[in-house]
């Protein structure tokens, strides 16, 4: 991998890039995707998908950005849950062209306390290497606001 070019936010923002090896370099997207993953979830959709279906260049435009309000669900209920796995995964692979193969699934964890953790599982794509990747999300419920970070390292290939 020689390099890629970095997304709009960090270009915008002046964010700097290691440049050094091919590793930091997977790393640092990593980071950035981590980061844009946090401000796609933590950004409510106003507009319900029923009403974009008739147009559907809208629902893949930045219109639907981010997710709908889940404050009318059960975090208890497993339907609920299994609702707000697969509205995340609709909305990864939607609006970050950077994750195939998105999969969303709670992880129980009899420890936590007024939060659900969550998994979200991809293929990041960056020029011509792959690698599959892990991300821990946390929602807490009392403010809906999701928190993200990297999980644990897994190999890469080329294209």
């Amino acid at each position: 991998m020689k390099g890629f070019t970095p997304g709009l936010f960090d270009r915008l923002l002046g964010v700097p890039v290691r440049a050094a090896n091919p590793r930091a370099l997977l790393e640092d997207m990593k980071d950035m995707v981590a980061r844009d993953l946090e401000a796609l979830l933590n950004t409510r959709s106003v507009l319900p998908e029923e009403f974009l279906k008739p147009y559907p260049e809208c629902a893949d435009s930045i219109v639907s950005y981010g997710l709908i309000d889940f404050a009318d669900l059960s975090l208890s209920s497993p339907t609920d849950r299994a609702h707000i796995c697969a509205c995340i995964e609709r909305v990864v692979a939607r609006h970050e062209p950077r994750l195939k193969n998105v999969k969303a699934s709670l992880e129980l964890r009899t420890n936590s306390v007024n939060r659900l953790d969550f998994s979200i599982n991809a293929l990041l794509v960056v020029n011509a290497a792959q690698e599959t990747v892990n991300f821990d999300a946390v929602l807490q419920p009392s403010t809906l606001s999701y928190s993200i970070s990297k999980a644990g390292r897994a190999a890469s290939t080329g294209a």
